[in-house]
């Protein structure tokens, strides 16, 4: 008696991860597994919105690098105004694209401007370089993202 509860229990627990009210009643007349997971896996990474925060924030790192004599902090300050930006404009929080992005971004900048240091061996910088852009991208959308909740959301 307790296996068969315990099945039905696992059967819920299954049914709410997959989104089914009704376990297998629903799937013939909604949507199917495959569409429902991939709607479910889009809402969790949109990779356009991706793209679209990799090309801005790219952009803005490459800008930034062309402030004189702070050429490599002027990019990190870019990407952070960038990340900041996208993330007070967007409605949802996209964090993990806009770092991402700021990853992607700081990898490009960090190839296309210290070609002969990568080939020197400079792995310890690309990595430090990588890891920089990603938790900046994160934090300036997260800021970004927090500001514009602070603003409507209502008192």
């Amino acid at each position: 008696m307790t296996q068969r509860t315990r099945t039905r229990e696992t059967e819920d627990d299954l049914s709410d991860i997959l989104g089914d009210s009704e376990s297998g009643e629903q799937a013939g007349q909604g949507e199917s597994f495959r569409s429902r997971t991939k709607r479910k896996a889009v809402n969790f990474f949109s990779p356009r919105y991706f793209l679209l925060a990799t090309v801005a924030l790219t952009i803005s790192m490459f800008v930034g690098g062309f402030i004189p004599f702070v050429e490599t902090i002027g990019g990190l300050v870019g990407l952070f105004a960038a990340a900041f930006v996208l993330g007070g404009l967007t409605s949802e929080s996209r964090t993990l694209e806009t770092a991402t992005g700021g990853l992607v971004a700081a990898g490009l900048t960090l190839l296309l401007g210290n070609l002969t240091l990568l080939a020197a061996g400079g792995t310890t910088v690309a990595a430090v370089g990588l890891g920089a852009g990603f938790l900046i991208a994160g934090l300036g959308a997260h800021f970004g993202n927090d500001l514009r909740d602070g603003l409507t959301r209502d008192l």
